[in-house]
């Protein structure tokens, strides 16, 4: 593949893809060594950055993971095909949504994020993302070790900064996943965001990284974004969906209002079939309050990150042939 300096496309994402591609067609075997930093500079000319970066990235979405003091390797799942995994819409490779994750390195990392020692923790999410798809990593591991943190916090096992520090490190892990997802240069798009003064976004991520590695355009504005901010956004980008989350009760009606003030404005559509973005709606504070589902305009996404991604695939794709036929 020749890389292009010239095209829009990120070099360090020309290269990545390239070795993607080397890495599918079986060029590059399960745990063979990938070329180092240096041989990629040589190879191509390029800056060492450049393929630090792009060598990050096929770590990050699976295809990789590196050894300390040897280098980075193949991923053992790389192109091969196995029972009880899905094909999503977007991929060019199966990813399995069920798969466990070893606890191995659950508590290996707890252990290390606990003794604030960052260096150590990656080189665990490393090692995890060589045996699993980053959806696994990110939606089981990370999610199973917060709720592990909380309790431990709430029970005064771990202090307030060892907490924060494991939850912020987590966060930046999350991102660069979400950053490292191949964004399609054609795709419907998802509009995310949590209300004002909510700013438990580890669910959005979450969201965002899996809708990302299904096709779709994803524009995550974040915490703390208020009706006025998400009608203009709207209207700039007109997206296919709109999600919002809401991780509390006062998040919730907060989350009520904003929805209530979009559909007056007639900006969204809150129904299949509206020919308006789909307004929908999710996160921690309908999981454990279920009767606030109801008061709620637009359609609720489900309980689990599993269920979110299958009811926006579904809204998008399955409920509207305009739009299948546009994407897919």
């Amino acid at each position: 593949m020749f890389l292009d300096k010239q095209h829009p496309r990120p070099i360090y994402i020309q290269l990545k893809d390239m070795l993607q591609g080397q890495i599918e067609n079986g060029i590059y075997l399960s745990h063979q060594k990938l070329p180092s930093e240096r041989d990629l500079c040589r190879q191509h000319q390029l800056s060492r950055m450049t393929a630090r970066r792009a060598l990050k990235t096929l770590i990050a979405e699976g295809f990789a993971y590196t050894q300390v003091g040897k280098g980075t390797f193949v991923s053992a799942r790389s192109g091969q095909p196995a029972n009880g995994k899905e094909i999503i819409i977007g991929l060019k490779r199966p990813i399995s949504v069920n798969q466990g994750v070893d606890n191995n390195y659950k508590h290996q990392l707890v252990n290390h994020l606990l003794s604030y020692n960052c260096v150590a923790a990656e080189q665990v999410v490393s090692e995890a993302l060589s045996a699993q798809p980053v959806e696994t990593v990110a939606g089981q591991l990370f999610t199973s070790i917060i709720r592990h943190l909380e309790e431990q916090w709430h029970n005064g096992e771990v202090s307030l900064s060892a907490y924060n520090y494991a939850i912020t490190t987590l966060r930046s892990q999350l991102i660069a996943m979400v950053n490292a997802a191949a964004m399609p240069s054609n795709g419907p798009k998802a509009l995310l965001c949590c209300v004002p003064d909510d700013r438990h976004e580890m669910g959005l991520l979450l969201l965002a990284l899996n809708l990302r590695r299904r096709g779709f355009l994803v524009v995550n504005l974040g915490p703390n974004s208020t009706a006025d901010e998400l009608h203009q956004v709207i209207e700039a980008i007109h997206p296919e969906i709109v999600c919002v989350s809401a991780a509390t009760q006062l998040a919730a009606e907060k989350l009520k209002h904003i929805g209530e003030r979009c559909v007056k404005r007639n900006v969204v559509g809150v129904a299949i079939h509206s020919h308006k973005p789909v307004f929908t709606f999710g996160g921690v504070a309908f999981t454990q309050t279920p009767e606030l589902v109801s008061n709620t305009p637009g359609i609720y996404l489900g309980n689990t990150i599993d269920h979110a991604v299958s009811t926006a695939q579904h809204l998008v794709y399955e409920n509207n042939e305009a739009i299948l036929a546009r994407y897919v």
